[in-house]
């Protein structure tokens, strides 16, 4: 069977309900129309789909056939890639917003946020930096928690514990030198803890 077998009277049956010339016409056209398809997509599946799209839409509008139909069944082919091309564009469009927009978070995510090793890295040096204040002569180490936890000034804490200011100034001095020595190579990144 091949495209010339489908005639006026073909036609004329398909239109007035006849399944075996519907049939006629898809096993002439098919291969035929899926070629054209592919034309066009480069994707089989979707190709297919397409021709099996506008047999239906034949099947449906039988009624309004009228021969020659050759030009119609191509152009109704062209029409489906249309249409499908179009779909796709708007549907990467939207996917495109998505990715761009979770690209973003991305992004912002790996900025804001520590790796889990970087996290753990800061605990652990937290841990060792609150260890040597704990170890720090008692009286200077409530001192020097009300002025680095509570960010106090040393006026506020002298007032607070009945201390002269110079006390306090001076216990301050003794818990940063003490811990610069228990903490040696810390240092730095314990005025960067605290002091956040």
């Amino acid at each position: 069977m091949s495209i010339k077998d489908i005639n006026h009277e073909v036609i004329l049956k398909l239109s007035k309900g006849e399944e075996k010339s519907f049939s006629l016409l898809y096993d002439c056209y098919y291969t035929y129309l899926n070629s054209v398809a592919l034309f066009y997509i480069f994707d089989r599946q979707i190709a297919n789909e397409i021709v099996n799209d506008v047999f239906v839409n034949i099947w449906h509008k039988r009624a309004t056939l009228v021969y020659p139909i050759h030009s119609y069944l191509v152009q109704s082919v062209k029409n489906g890639c249309l249409n499908n091309i179009r779909a796709q564009k708007t549907n990467d469009r939207v996917l495109n917003n998505h990715r761009l927009q979770l690209l973003d978070f991305q992004e912002e995510y790996i900025l804001s946020n520590p790796t889990p090793l970087q996290y753990v890295e800061t605990q652990e040096i937290e841990k060792q930096v609150l260890d040597a204040i704990d170890q720090l002569p008692e009286k200077c180490q409530v001192i020097f928690k009300q002025y680095i936890f509570s960010a106090k000034s040393p006026e506020d804490i002298a007032a607070e514990l009945m201390l002269s200011v110079s006390t306090v100034r001076v216990q301050i001095k003794n818990a940063l030198d003490k811990l610069k020595v228990s903490l040696n190579h810390l240092i730095s990144l314990l005025i960067l803890l605290l002091l956040r």
